[in-house]
């Protein structure tokens, strides 16, 4: 009986061995597209300079006065100021802090895998080490990399506490659940979901001490919350021009996008595992825990229920804050989601674990795919900049279109020539929604940029424009100030129709143009990829007036 339990005991570890090599070639391949991301994703585009100026405001106070036009609370951008201000704040030193939160999510990952099942998390590193969204998104300036690592550590805290509950670890874990938090709001509904995955185990095992306790394990994180209400409630103010309403075909294109944006089948595996997961949550149910820490229908019943619970409370979040879904809003998600399939089916079935290492060795195939677009740059507003700062005179004008790029050129941009957005605001250091929506209310805000242009061209001097101005002798629609349009108070109608105005007060008044070429060495990302166009010369015929302005046009030879 012996012989047979140390033969058992050695396939056992034979089997881990396996796992472990193979877990450490997805983890280097991994390593490998964040390395690659790091070198190729260059300058910071509008989303990353903006929350990286508000993080370097002369003071902690303005820092902190200005968060809601930024969509997370105060711990990511102070992370920023003090890399800033002791490492650097070149786009150069801010991708590198980008690429240790990558790398930090893949042990955080790892971690999950030994606290859980002292075994290579297999499933997890399959769905999200060689996933091309995780790795840009991840890496980006934005809180929601470093929130979705904090929110794998608050994961396998929490679970620390509900193996063996102690004030030290609920200290601990209350602790980890504030500092997720602090670093992005969404993290709250997920927070939830692991203390009510918490209180669940323990309910089952009839602790109902410990099952208060760890409901009671989210509620100094609610609390850290409440200094941001003032903050909300001022950002509720502007947040109507994105509110789109909750669109399940828009969710389900960018959901998709971040689950597997190169291989399509690798989606469906997704909800696959989620799906098994759930079924083996359910199953595990009916087995009464033992309390034992190595339980395996105790990990089922906890990481399941954080699946369940997680899914639907995100969910009940973008109902209720109505918002467009970008790729990277589902990043905190797709981690989570990613560890608690992994969590759930580390041990299952218990005759035949070798599909965990044939499902990782699959999800290599993503690895061509991935490299090709984590290799994309995030913007070419830079190269845009170097080429206006050697061709653009002090008394020509750049126009900048729509007004979000002016984010990044503020950055980028430190020449002689004086610049304008479409509309033009007095502030472009962060998206100042605030005022977008004062100018959406005027009858013509373009009508300032038309004369800056006009005076311009009759000086004979230049006009550049950079980004996205459709210069065409189509006439643009007649629109209304807001909110007296189909559209309401939605920014980019407005924003697209003024830039249209824009074009077509170029296209009639000009009368040399030229593209400008922006060469790059790398392909550039569709979210930040501008143009540049500079115009020249002037004529004056009389002919229809610009929508709702008394601009006077003429039909040139464009």
């Amino acid at each position: 009986m012996q012989i047979a339990k140390a033969d058992s005991t050695r396939r056992i570890w034979d089997r881990r061995e396996i796992e472990w090599a193979i877990g450490a070639l997805i983890t280097a391949a991994g390593v490998y597209l964040h390395w690659v991301n790091l070198r190729s994703a260059g300058a910071l585009w509008r989303d990353e300079a903006g929350v990286v100026r508000i993080a370097i405001l002369p003071t902690i106070r303005e820092m902190w006065s200005n968060l809601g036009h930024e969509s997370c609370p105060i711990l990511f951008p102070a992370l920023l100021r003090a890399w800033s201000f002791t490492v650097g704040g070149s786009d150069a030193a801010l991708r590198v802090f980008g690429f240790i939160v990558g790398l930090l999510m893949l042990g955080a990952v790892w971690s999950n895998g030994w606290f859980f099942d002292r075994s290579a998390p297999l499933i997890a590193l399959g769905l999200l080490a060689v996933n091309a969204s995780v790795v840009r998104w991840g890496d980006s300036l934005r809180a929601y990399g470093l929130a979705s690592v904090l929110m794998l550590v608050t994961f396998a805290v929490v679970w620390r506490f509900v193996r063996a509950p102690n004030l030290k670890r609920w200290l601990a874990a209350a602790l980890l659940a504030v500092i997720s938090v602090q670093c992005l709001f969404q993290n709250s509904f997920l927070v939830l979901a692991v203390c009510a995955a918490a209180a669940a185990v323990s309910l089952r095992r009839q602790n109902f001490k410990s099952a208060l306790a760890a409901l009671g394990i989210g509620m100094p994180a609610a609390i850290s919350l409440l200094p941001y209400r003032a903050i909300i409630r001022e950002a509720q103010d502007w947040s109507v021009l994105s509110q789109i309403g909750f669109l399940p075909a828009l969710i389900w294109t960018n959901l998709s996008d971040a689950m597997s944006p190169t291989v399509p089948w690798l989606r469906w595996l997704w909800i696959t595992l989620a799906l098994v997961a759930i079924a083996r949550c359910v199953k595990g149910i009916r087995v009464m825990p033992n309390g034992a820490e190595n339980d395996i229908n105790s990990i089922a019943l906890f990481a399941g229920t954080a699946l369940i619970v997680g899914l639907i409370a995100f969910f009940i979040f973008l109902w209720i804050a109505k918002m467009p879904t970008k790729v990277w809003y589902f990043l905190p998600l797709t981690t989570f989601g990613a560890v608690c399939i992994d969590a759930t089916l580390a041990s299952w079935p218990a005759r035949w674990q070798s599909w965990r290492c044939a499902f990782a060795i699959l999800a290599l195939a993503c690895l061509p795919g991935a490299r090709e677009l984590v290799a994309y740059r995030q913007s070419n507003m830079d190269l845009a900049a170097g080429v206006l700062r050697e061709r653009a005179e002090p008394h020509d004008l750049i126009v900048v279109h729509p007004w979000t790029f002016g984010v990044s050129f503020d950055r980028q941009y430190s020449g002689p020539t004086p610049w304008t957005t479409v509309p033009p605001l007095v502030d472009h250091r962060f998206h100042r929604y605030d005022l977008f929506k004062a100018k959406m209310t005027l009858e013509n805000p373009v009508q300032p940029v038309c004369d800056q242009i006009a005076a311009t061209l009759r000086a004979g001097n230049h006009v550049w424009l950079v980004g996205d101005i459709p210069v065409s002798q189509t006439p643009p629609p007649q629109i209304q100030p807001a909110p007296n349009n189909p559209w309401g108070w939605l920014d980019d109608p407005y924003s697209d129709v003024w830039g249209a105005q824009v074009g077509y007060f170029v296209a009639m008044h000009a009368t040399q143009g030229e593209v400008i070429p922006i060469p790059s060495a790398n392909a550039i990302s569709p979210l930040e990829n501008v143009q540049v166009i500079v115009v020249a010369g002037w004529q004056q015929v009389l002919a229809a007036p610009l929508s709702g302005s008394g601009a006077t046009l003429l039909s040139p030879t464009f």
